[in-house]
């Protein structure tokens, strides 16, 4: 593939190219901005018509056209005369039901099956797609009343050293200050399978205490199925992201996931994820990078899982992440 075409940018948008190909248009856009300019021009067009949102369509229930069968056939014995053959109530004697009008019965309702789950799995998908989103937004308007709460307009952050050092604590400043509640936290379509009556986010108080098993365990969890912004470092110091309603500066968004590649987010079956802007916008992206966020939200510029390098450089941690990169400590030269 020596030159990209509007043919390579919409499989691209479309994940209908090879991963070579797939891979070498990635590192086009990430050169060219009339590329990116082009690709988001194409994806505005389609995306009105689901184009750019199809999951990938899942087969029937195992097991649905035998048992649909055996259905058929048991009302169908019901009906048999003493001559052998098959007929309805109600219809004269000349209008029979034969094996091969059953047997196409059979076809039609295994056919219908087939068209009817995959489209029931993708309304499933959009809805939990929608839900998150909402839930995404809720948890965007407790940032910011908490951030026009303080004097530098600053939003939660973990702190540097502790038991607070770690990402998720946004969770329980936000519960604490009665901004959300725990149920707030939760994604529909998470892969951590968690109960909505069975979750609580933990008082800021309650983690202080903890050691041990038990305070890894609450950072582990308390920030919920959301990934929270880490802040950025300023003159060798962690300081928290401010308010400054930037449409595309991450501040939450889907938990990245160290399972699958550049941490994308395990929620929404691994699809994509939803990230919440500092302007209140919530977008789901479907690849990473992508055209319309530039900057990777789950690791900083220097691609480390840390906190930003400066002011403009959003990163989304999961729950128990801690801000500032891991340092080994050598013992010296031996």
């Amino acid at each position: 593939m020596s030159r990209l075409s509007r043919e390579h940018l919409l499989g691209f948008l479309l994940d209908a190219l090879a991963p070579d190909e797939q891979q070498q248009i990635e590192a086009e856009l990430n050169q060219n901005p009339k590329l990116r300019d082009e690709l988001q021009s194409l994806e505005s067009h389609h995306r009105p018509l689901g184009m750019c949102d199809r999951p990938q369509p899942i087969d029937p229930p195992a097991g649905l056209a035998a048992r649909t069968c055996d259905y058929v056939a048991a009302q169908a014995a019901a009906l048999v005369t003493p001559g052998g053959a098959l007929v309805f109530p109600g219809v004269e004697r000349e209008r029979r039901f034969t094996w091969s009008d059953f047997v196409t019965m059979a076809a039609v309702i295994v056919a219908a099956a087939s068209l009817f789950f995959p489209a029931l799995s993708f309304s499933r998908f959009q809805a939990h797609i929608a839900t998150c989103q909402n839930q995404l937004r809720l948890i965007g308007f407790g940032l910011h009343e908490y951030s026009n709460r303080q004097p530098d307009h600053s939003f939660p952050g973990p702190e540097v050293a502790g038991n607070r050092a770690a990402t998720g604590i946004v969770a329980p400043i936000l519960v604490s200050n009665k901004l959300a509640d725990s149920q707030t936290f939760l994604c529909p379509a998470s892969s951590a399978g968690r109960r909505p009556g069975g979750f609580r986010v933990p008082m800021p108080e309650e983690l202080d205490r903890a050691v041990g098993p038990e305070l890894k365990h609450l950072m582990a969890s308390m920030g919920g199925d959301y990934g929270y912004n880490m802040g950025f470092v300023e003159d060798g110091k962690l300081v928290p992201a401010r308010d400054q309603r930037r449409s595309g500066y991450a501040i939450a968004g889907d938990a990245p996931s160290n399972s699958r590649p550049r941490r994308v987010s395990g929620n929404h079956d691994g699809y994509g994820q939803n990230i919440l802007n500092e302007d209140g916008r919530v977008q789901f992206l479907r690849h990473l990078p992508s055209p319309s966020i530039l900057d990777d939200p789950y690791h900083n510029r220097d691609g480390l899982i840390a906190a930003g390098l400066d002011r403009d450089d959003a990163v989304l941690g999961a729950s128990n992440d801690h801000p500032m990169p891991v340092q080994l400590i050598s013992d010296g030269p031996r």
